[in-house]
């Protein structure tokens, strides 16, 4: 069970997940033990998964981030998924709920790249009942 220092740990580290263990343990007033003890614990409680760069995909060339919203046979999802996540311009996968069952994160330098790049690799999946939008400005 988490208590109040852990999630104080956790904003710090979700705000940025660099920050060393001294410098956590600075700034909750504990000792950098304590803090790397209890961030190591939440890493083997699977709560801390890992820490990844926020990018700003437009100063990298990727002018559009689009969200495709689709459902997928079932036969296909497995293999579906295992190709997606070895695909460089697929930044999320996500299951949601609603009548769309799954949502991807796809970046592109515009959003006929993001439309052919969908149409070329993810209709040989089945895909259906699609909708792909494109993010026009993004808050972090």
């Amino acid at each position: 069970m988490l208590d109040e220092l852990d999630y104080k740990i956790l904003k710090l580290l979700e705000e940025d997940c660099t920050l060393t263990y001294k410098e956590v343990a600075e700034k909750v007033n504990r000792s950098l033990w304590t803090v790397r003890d209890r961030i190591e614990l939440m890493k083997m409680n699977g709560i801390v998964r890992g820490c990844k760069a926020v990018l700003d995909y437009r100063k990298m060339g990727y002018m559009c981030k689009g969200i495709l919203f689709f459902n997928i046979p079932a036969e296909y999802i497995e293999r579906a998924i295992e190709f997606m996540k070895s695909q460089e311009v697929i930044k999320s996968i996500m299951i949601i709920s609603g009548d769309r069952r799954f949502a991807v994160t796809i970046v592109g330098r515009d959003a006929s790249e993001v439309r052919n790049y969908v149409l070329k690799n993810l209709t040989k999946f089945k895909i259906y009942n699609t909708e792909l939008d494109c993010v026009l400005e993004e808050y972090v």
